[in-house]
């Protein structure tokens, strides 16, 4: 259903646009003319699955509506504007500039240079490193030229640009990849909002007066759409489910000043050359009256609860299950060889060959998987499942994982847990949310960044010259008891809490720190203080609310287990790696680590089943299926 609504909402945006497109000389029943299209995601049609970079969307479920049921690049479920543009104006499709296929006669159908992640800017987008930016598009579209004149001549060649149709879309990335991409990024620093859109509108003109100099004489631009409605940005900056506001801001400035731009540019050249789309007001058009589209306000919204208690995932990346697919960092697993043991066979974010520990958890006890909280998927009924916060990257502290930038840091999980609440009050009414919240299942899996991403970072971080290790170990578990507080202060009654693993023996650790294939000394030590101190934290917790809400894993006796004893779980390799740095190993099931940190699938399920009904050796003061079985009372 989902995808049936993008698609209408894509071809009405279309036939808005062509409704601005006026020249007398395009019509669909004119001789086809070429189309060249510059830009961002949103008009790439497949040039960034020829690099390097992770701009991309080849894989599933982009393109499930596209024709071949396949992931073409473009950034839709299915045809994007210059498809759907090229449709309505009858002319040719065209292919990928990078396209191996773009030659001979291909070629005077036209070329699409566009490349996602780029922008007006040549430092927006530096995240995704290797992309076309846009001057190098212009290369390329002087590279086509030169390779059209050998095919057709230097004068044919000339009449088949002056002619053309050229779409050209930029803008977007400057604000959300770019001026607010961070909280203080150098852009911001640099210019006021007002001021930052003035310069874009400055360089823009220099870029659309190079297009201008190329030969182009037809242009449609588009400006930006809603950028605070997008559900990204809903998600993350979002009060009470509306627009953004700083963001829809930026938009409602750069768009009259856009258009005015090409006013001045046209009299400037003394042609109707440029032609500007309010594509603002149409996504607004969409989203403010739906009805007048669609015929309803939910077309997006998704399945029911299933009748199960919900489930809630806050944590690092050992529970991420694809949150960070969503934001600007480096601490993703959106590309292969994650996820080639998952039903999907792709990479979903999660740091693992197949399904991690939610998963396992969920499909376990039945219930359906939930989603990451920033899936513009997780709507409707959808929202009744529960919702997986994790950000991996994160810790206890906030000045853990630094180094990762962007990541949803713990108390900002707890605020979208709050915003979340507040979505579903409105779906289902404030006592049936509190009574949601009450019975469903948390799992909270922290601690182990604050040691290999902070404390032992580096040779001298700033947290090991604060505090030796027996000081920093009840430093830290003072904090998670803080968040473990508010957590139960936000209406939770049953909540899993897993320990640190065996920090030392991952390959990562091992591969610098350890001496003679050992598990490295010091992290071992730091995962033997800290596991018991949770346990009896937790114990303290439940003493001090007079609940049972809190449960403790002990995943560091787990782990060891496998690594020390992997002849009593089968042929299984206690100690080695199948990773996504080396070659991918075809037994995956005999590996306990998958990467250089985290646990193989058959590794998880392990766990899952030590949670589910391991002893006080390994849970404590209960297992997982003893808690839930304390006022168990199915949701309906």
């Amino acid at each position: 259903m989902a995808a049936a609504c993008n698609s209408f909402y894509l071809t009405a945006w279309i036939l808005l646009c062509l409704h601005f497109f006026t020249f007398s000389s395009i019509t669909p029943q004119a001789e086809a003319r070429a189309f060249f299209v510059f830009g961002d995601s949103l008009v790439d049609n497949g040039n960034n699955n020829y690099l390097v970079t992770s701009a991309r969307a080849d894989s599933p479920p982009y393109g499930i509506d596209y024709p071949t049921r396949r992931p073409t690049g473009r950034f839709s479920n299915g045809f994007n504007i210059p498809d759907l543009i090229g449709e309505q104006m009858g002319l040719e499709p065209t292919l990928p500039y990078l396209s191996q296929i773009l030659n001979g006669e291909n070629l005077l159908a036209g070329a699409n240079f566009a490349s996602a992640g780029v922008g007006i800017l040549n430092d927006t987008g530096i995240q995704f490193l290797n992309i076309i930016r846009i001057w190098i598009q212009f290369n390329y579209f002087q590279q086509y030229q030169s390779r059209v004149s050998g095919l057709v001549g230097a004068e044919q060649t000339q009449r088949l640009v002056n002619e053309a149709l050229v779409l050209i879309s930029l803008g977007g990335n400057d604000f959300v990849n770019n001026y607010y991409l961070v909280p203080y990024s150098a852009r911001s620093r640099q210019f006021s909002l007002p001021d930052f859109v003035n310069y874009l509108i400055v360089e823009y003109r220099k870029i659309l007066l190079n297009l201008y100099d190329l030969g182009a004489r037809r242009v449609l631009v588009t400006g930006t759409g809603p950028m605070g409605c997008v559900p990204a940005e809903l998600a993350q900056r979002s009060r009470d489910g509306e627009c953004a506001v700083e963001l829809q801001r930026a938009a409602a400035l750069y768009n009259p000043q856009l258009t005015a731009m090409l006013s001045s540019l046209n009299s400037d050249l003394g042609a109707d050359v440029f032609i500007a789309a309010n594509t603002f007001e149409m996504h607004m058009n969409f989203i403010s009256d739906p009805q007048t589209y669609v015929g309803n306000d939910t077309v997006c919204e998704g399945a029911g609860s299933g009748g199960h208690p919900a489930f809630f995932v806050f944590g690092d990346s050992l529970v991420d299950i694809g949150n960070n697919n969503y934001l600007a960092t480096s601490a993703r697993a959106d590309s292969p060889p994650y996820g080639v043991d998952y039903p999907t066979h792709r990479p979903t974010g999660r740091f693992s060959n197949g399904l991690n520990i939610p998963d396992l958890i969920s499909e376990e006890m039945g219930w359906e998987p939930n989603l990451p909280y920033l899936s513009p998927d997780l709507t409707g009924k959808k929202l009744l499942i529960g919702a997986n916060f994790a950000s991996a990257g994160v810790g206890i502290l906030n000045d853990t994982g630094i180094q990762f930038v962007n990541i949803i840091r713990v108390p900002q999980q707890l605020d979208y847990f709050q915003q979340y609440q507040e979505r579903v009050k409105a779906l289902i009414g404030e006592a049936a949310m509190k009574k949601l919240i009450k019975e469903a299942l948390v799992l909270f899996t922290l601690g182990g960044n604050d040691f290999v991403n902070n404390y032992y970072l580096l040779p001298s971080t700033a947290r090991s010259r604060q505090f030796g290790l027996k000081a920093y170990i009840p430093f830290l578990i003072s904090e998670y008891k803080k968040i473990l507080k508010r957590l139960y202060e936000l209406g939770v009654s049953k909540v899993l809490v897993t320990g640190t693993g065996p920090l030392g023996c991952v390959p990562a650790e091992l591969a610098t720190r350890s001496r003679a294939g050992e598990c490295a000394t010091d992290l071992q030590l730091a995962s033997s203080l800290f596991n018991p101190q949770l346990a009896q934290m937790l114990d303290a917790l439940n003493k001090d609310l007079s609940t049972k809400a809190f449960i403790g894993a002990n995943t560091n006796i787990m782990h060891l287990e496998f690594i020390t004893n992997p002849k009593a779980y089968g042929p299984y390799n206690g100690m080695g790696l199948c990773t996504p740095l080396s070659s991918l190993c075809p037994n995956r099931d005999e590996y306990v680590f998958w990467d250089a940190f985290h646990p193989s699938e058959k590794a998880n399920r392990l766990i899952v089943k030590q949670i589910l009904k391991g002893s006080n050796t390994y849970m404590h003061p209960m297992n997982l299926s003893s808690l839930m079985s304390l006022d168990s009372n199915p949701i309906t």
